[in-house]
């Protein structure tokens, strides 16, 4: 009995010495110990070359997406201002539910550049120059493209001019409405004025088309330059300048007025109304739409600037040229 104990304890005895001996291998390095982890290999930092191939790739990625957000924008804005001008109470019912801030600057910005492009079109194919060298000796001088001065200066009193006509248009509609209580928003007042004057853009192609093939042309008498003849020292030279100046300029005013007493440019000057009127029906329509105004309201509110520019023509000119 004793021996069977004996032999029991030594079993159990071996076994544990057996299982720390082994643990104490493995913490060791021994033949089981865990393989060592290799260490992930650092990616090599990228060349000069490859940061400047990134960067141009990311550019141009951001270019290509500004000009296909660019073209599906200009693409929507040409539906709804060419929507306005044929059916604005379709076209103002999508206004009113999803306004933008940017067609009303659009329509801006390209009817200024209309009137740039017209008025070059009108000095290279319809304006003959001459310049006055004696009393009857005139030397014909030829056209070319405006300088960045004239090109500024067109641009700047384009902007004064269309930026003052939404402006008082949108407060008269404002002050109508006030009169007639109705309801009144000057934000989106000032947005159905912009838009109702894409009309003006139609009216810019009509113009440049009568330029090209239809419109007379137009002869302007110049005289030399007074600053070019104050570089001689010679007094008589500038004085006979400063009169050939004044004789070019009536030479001048007498083949304008004679100008416009044709039929053509009569009808080109005067064709502006026509686009006013249809201006201030687009709005009737749009505040029908917009504002919820009777049909008798609306049009007495939209009419209205076309009778003030009636009256101040009347008082101010004496009647319609």
């Amino acid at each position: 009995m004793n021996l069977i104990i004996r032999d029991l304890r030594f079993k159990k005895f071996s076994t544990i010495w057996w299982t720390v001996g082994l643990k104490s291998l493995k913490g060791w390095g021994g033949l089981d110990s865990e393989k060592p982890r290799r260490r992930p290999r650092r990616r090599k930092a990228k060349t000069r070359r490859e940061k400047v191939q990134a960067i141009v790739v990311s550019i141009l990625k951001a270019m290509y997406s500004g000009f296909k957000w660019s073209g599906l924008w200009l693409k929507e804005f040409l539906r709804r201002a060419g929507l306005a001008a044929v059916n604005p109470l379709k076209a103002f019912v999508e206004i009113f539910e999803n306004p933008d801030i940017g067609g009303p600057i659009a329509v801006l910005v390209i009817l200024i550049l209309a009137d740039l492009v017209n008025r070059q079109l009108f000095m290279l194919f319809k304006t003959e120059l001459f310049i006055l060298k004696g009393s009857n000796a005139l030397e014909p001088y030829k056209s070319s493209l405006m300088d960045t001065a004239t090109a500024t200066q067109i641009a700047v009193m384009s902007l004064i001019n269309y930026g003052y006509y939404i402006l008082r248009n949108s407060i008269i509609y404002y002050v109508m409405m006030w009169i007639l209580k109705t309801e009144r928003h000057f934000t989106s007042t000032l947005m159905v004025t912009a838009y109702s004057m894409f009309t003006y853009v139609i009216g810019k192609v009509v113009e440049a088309l009568a330029i090209l093939f239809i419109i007379p042309p137009l002869t302007i008498v110049l005289g030399v330059d007074t600053s070019i003849a104050m570089l001689s020292s010679s007094v008589t030279l500038v004085l006979i300048n400063m009169e050939n100046i004044e004789i070019a300029n009536t030479m001048t005013n007498a083949y304008r007025k004679a100008w416009e007493n044709q039929l053509a440019p009569r009808f080109l000057s005067n064709m502006g109304y026509i686009f006013s009127i249809w201006s201030c029906l687009i709005c009737v329509m749009a505040f029908y739409v917009m504002f919820k105004m009777p049909r008798s309201k609306a049009l007495i509110t939209g009419v209205t600037p076309l009778i003030v520019d009636a009256i101040l023509r009347v008082v101010l000119l004496g009647g319609f040229s």
